[in-house]
């Protein structure tokens, strides 16, 4: 900021004073901030030692150049809702890469397979409730 004049002010010395005159002191700040975008503004301060971070839209996650550069999206074909990104683990195995292969399941997708294969099922039990609406 430059120290400017009013961060000298008796008013802002303590937490107290800070607080009393807080709408001054945010119009003051604000004055400041303005001046640049948010991601501007937080590499300012945080080179400074301010922790901050700016309120990010999600395009502005999407086009995030560190996350890019992570692969942490990946385009994903859906049968009902076409080509989306898909947010990958965070965290990149040397040993063991993780890969997104297929989409979210559509409701009602695996019903088959539970209900045959993991509860033990019959096909014909199975059909019958599936022609009686069970699963709806």
């Amino acid at each position: 900021m430059g120290y400017p004049e009013w961060t000298r002010d008796e008013r802002f010395r303590t937490f107290l004073g800070r607080k009393r005159n807080e709408d001054e002191l945010e119009r003051l700040i604000e004055e400041w901030t303005i001046k640049f975008d948010k991601k501007e503004l937080m590499e300012i301060l945080q080179r400074e030692g301010v922790p901050s971070g700016g309120v990010w839209k999600t395009s502005d996650v999407y086009d995030d150049p560190q996350l890019k550069w992570r692969k942490h999206f990946v385009d994903i074909e859906h049968p009902e809702i076409g080509k989306y990104p898909v947010e990958v683990s965070p965290f990149i195995f040397q040993k063991t890469p993780i890969e997104i292969k297929r989409p979210a399941p559509c409701i009602g997708e695996h019903n088959y397979y539970v209900y045959t294969q993991i509860l033990g099922m019959s096909d014909e039990e199975f059909l019958s409730l599936l022609e009686e609406g069970v699963f709806e």
